[in-house]
């Protein structure tokens, strides 16, 4: 066991007079943040990082004159609706935004920035304050910034033609990070020292940006929590396909680019995220990609994930943060049109329900897979509740388990640089999947990690004093990784140590072995055999 030692009481910079609001100089002009409600940091909410431009990456931003008033609190990109908290609709293209929030108690030096990528499997999602309160990590003497970025069709749409290549999403993130560089020490921050953190499809952004060439000196280190490469909602080897898919779904069946590419253009917003808000796991329709040299667009990504991390080349190596909870899964649940097609489908026998996007099986091969994946999960059909137990633990080892204890084992042999494996085990009042699902399981979902790190506005969590120890630990470990690349710079008090060792985040932390490892090689060795990223000869 490993005693980490932690107290209660939040860390907080030595007062000084504080004035109501705060205004400072950026490279496009004046930005106006005004002081928090509770005093501890000033706001900047809704300063314009970059111009979209449709399906490709953004443009800078314009300068422009006077005072700009920093306070728009809720400004979020095109999305559908969606039975989550943490996402509204939206037909906002004019979203290119970023959030900035420092201490108020600033005595002249510099700050280490920790940039904040927002969940909801590409498809939904803000990094708004009302989602997202920075007041725990503040606590802890570290500028706290969030990132729109575009989501969807209008985010990753690839139809391989300049006009629309792919990852315009990811390139705004890029965007992002380059006017942070440029603007940041402005507001107290170390442009040097740069941690980008994320939550699911947030975390797995973040991991992109060591695969880019065009991320290079922006960022230091990454945070991922619960999301890894190789999960099927990860990366779309067939984005054509998918393009193809929602167009039948707007009434056009056309298999040609440029076709599709006045579809998407020219159709209203609302009607292209009322088609995508229609399909089964409709978050993540649209994935990052592979993309083809164009000129006049920069492309973020050249190679497949796993063709990078297995053959040694990650191009902006740097330590990472990374963990997930005990039975992900679970909130797979409150995808209502997903889960009952599901069900429906495997108590009639129809197991391809099954299929995997992450996998490719030849069709002599499929029926076979489906066997397996029958026996492991279903044994039983008999009850809604044996079924359910089945797809929850499928998606939990197929999404999560597996493509994360792979992710691990790849970036650490290609970088050498260290990786702090966790598994969130704490039960507590803050524990947003479990809420979300109304679980009884004694087991963790995902997010449940998520609001011990930020404050959530938009349904307020309790917390007793356990939840409050439980925060502190947590940004505690996440600030101190962010400032010197450890979670445990002084040992002192009991030490983090590297992957192939993983910590069990609890109130009282020990070391465990990886989580389910006999369901993780399992799923390794179907993804080896079928995974649509293997090289095949």
């Amino acid at each position: 066991m490993v005693t980490l030692r932690y107290c209660v009481i939040f860390a907080v910079l030595s007062l000084v007079s504080t004035e109501e609001t705060l205004q400072v100089e950026t490279k496009q002009g004046t930005v106006e943040g005004s002081l928090s409600n509770n005093g501890l940091y000033y706001e900047f909410l809704g300063i314009r990082y970059a111009v979209p431009v449709k399906f490709r990456a953004p443009e800078d931003p314009p300068t422009f004159s006077g005072v700009y008033k920093a306070d728009s609190r809720e400004v979020l990109c095109p999305q559908f609706p969606a039975p989550d908290p943490l996402a509204s609709p939206s037909d906002n293209e004019d979203c290119l935004v970023l959030n900035i929030y420092l201490p108020s108690q600033l005595q002249n030096t510099t700050l280490p920035v920790m940039v904040f990528l927002h969940g909801g499997g590409f498809g939904v999602g803000s990094g708004s304050s009302i989602f997202y309160g920075p007041q725990y990590l503040i606590s802890h003497g570290v500028i706290v910034v969030t990132v729109n970025y575009r989501l969807n069709a209008y985010g990753f749409l690839n139809l391989g033609i300049k006009e629309a290549p792919g990852n315009a999403g990811l390139k705004d993130i890029r965007a992002a990070l380059r006017w942070i560089k440029d603007n940041i020490s402005n507001f107290f921050g170390d442009p040097d020292n740069v941690t980008v953190f994320g939550e699911g499809s947030g975390g797995l952004a973040a991991i992109y940006l060591t695969m880019s060439e065009s991320t290079k000196g922006l960022f230091h280190r990454v945070i991922s929590e619960s999301g890894t490469p190789f999960a099927p909602q990860s990366f779309d080897v067939n984005p054509l396909n998918t393009a193809i898919k929602i167009a039948k779904t707007l009434g056009v069946n056309t298999k040609d680019p440029y076709d599709l590419y006045e579809l998407y253009s020219e159709s209203e917003v609302s009607r292209v995220e009322e088609a995508i808000g229609k399909q089964m796991n409709a978050q993540s329709v649209f994935l990052p990609t592979l993309e083809e040299l164009f000129d006049d667009e920069e492309p973020f990504l050249l190679d497949t994930p796993f063709n990078i991390l297995a053959t040694g080349k990650v191009i902006n190596p740097v330590p990472i943060l990374i963990g997930l909870n005990t039975v992900e899964g679970l909130t797979s649940t409150l995808d209502y049109n997903t889960i009952t097609s599901q069900m429906d489908r495997i108590k009639n026998e129809d197991y391809s329900a099954l299929d995997q996007r992450s996998l490719k099986v030849p069709k002599e091969d499929s029926s076979e897979l489906r066997d397996i994946l029958k026996e492991t999960y279903f044994v039983n059909t008999t009850t809604d509740e044996a079924v359910l137990g089945g797809i929850i633990n499928l998606n939990t080892d197929f999404s999560y388990v597996g493509p994360m204890s792979l992710f691990n084992n790849l970036y650490t042999n290609s970088t050498g640089l260290p990786v702090y494996a966790y598994i969130f085990n704490y039960l507590g009042n803050r524990n947003l999947g479990r809420i979300l699902t109304n679980s009884s399981l004694e087991a963790t979902a995902n997010r449940d990690d998520l609001f011990y790190i930020f404050e959530l506005e938009r349904l307020p969590l309790p917390m007793d004093e356990e939840d409050a120890r439980m925060v502190t630990f947590m940004t505690m470990m996440w600030t101190n990784f962010a400032k010197f690349g450890s979670p445990t710079p002084e040992t002192n008090n009991g030490e983090w140590v590297p992957y192939p060792h993983h910590l069990a985040i609890d109130l009282e932390p020990q070391y465990v072995s990886e989580l389910t490892p006999e369901r993780a090689y399992f799923w390794r060795s179907i993804y080896y055999k079928y995974g649509v990223e293997i090289p095949t000869d």
